[in-house]
């Protein structure tokens, strides 16, 4: 099958956030004017992500969601600031709080999903990725990630219909195209996963 030849075949990088690198002993630049004037620990929390700078819009966020508890803006972006540095576990605990009091909210439902899946819990992640479509059926990066969920789960049928779904939202996108083709190998179509493997290839490549 060619799956098993895919070491001709890696996935396209991962373009997640990410924070800037700091030279071993360096100091962090001072802050913009504009994000010290900030009116709000929120705003910025939201400033210093733009920035790169995750570790201090975590201390940002944090000092928001202890002024106002229950602001799901807050609880959503500490969330996803902890989920981009790989704390995972932090992550989903504000997370779930989020969801507790937005519980229609596609985007904590995503970002819940996300880091389900990268803690490895993939039923919990397909869980809440089914919900992120079916708030919002225009969600690409969810049909995306719920297809990745189900072939981990060895469902290759599910997988397939989702990351169709995630390129007729977003065809130029080198990730699904090779998720797709680890969906057709597990299938059983090792013709029709070579074709995924040299879209994503192609698509990646411009």
């Amino acid at each position: 099958m060619s799956e098993a030849r895919n070491a001709g075949n890696p996935p396209p990088a991962d373009d997640g956030p990410g924070e800037a690198e700091l030279q071993p002993g360096a100091e962090p630049a001072p802050l913009p004017e504009a994000v010290l004037a900030a009116p709000s620990a929120l705003e910025r929390a939201e400033q210093l992500v733009a920035l790169g700078r995750l570790r201090e819009a975590v201390e940002a966020f944090q000092a928001a969601v202890a002024a106002e508890p229950e602001a799901v803006p807050a609880l959503l972006g500490l969330g996803s600031t902890l989920l981009a540095l790989g704390q995972y576990e932090a992550a989903e605990r504000e997370l779930r709080r989020a969801l507790r009091i937005a519980p229609t909210l596609p985007e904590v439902h995503y970002q819940l999903g996300a880091t389900l899946f990268k803690r490895a819990v993939y039923p919990a992640a397909a869980v809440e990725l089914r919900r992120v479509v079916e708030l919002d059926p225009h969600h690409p990066s969810a049909y995306l990630l719920l297809g990745e969920s189900l072939n981990q789960l060895g469902e290759p049928e599910g997988a397939i219909e989702a990351l169709e779904h995630a390129l007729r939202v977003q065809p130029e996108n080198a990730k699904a195209y090779y998720s797709l083709g680890i969906a057709y190998d597990r299938r059983g179509q090792p013709e029709r996963a070579a074709e995924m493997y040299r879209r994503s290839r192609e698509v990646a490549a411009r």
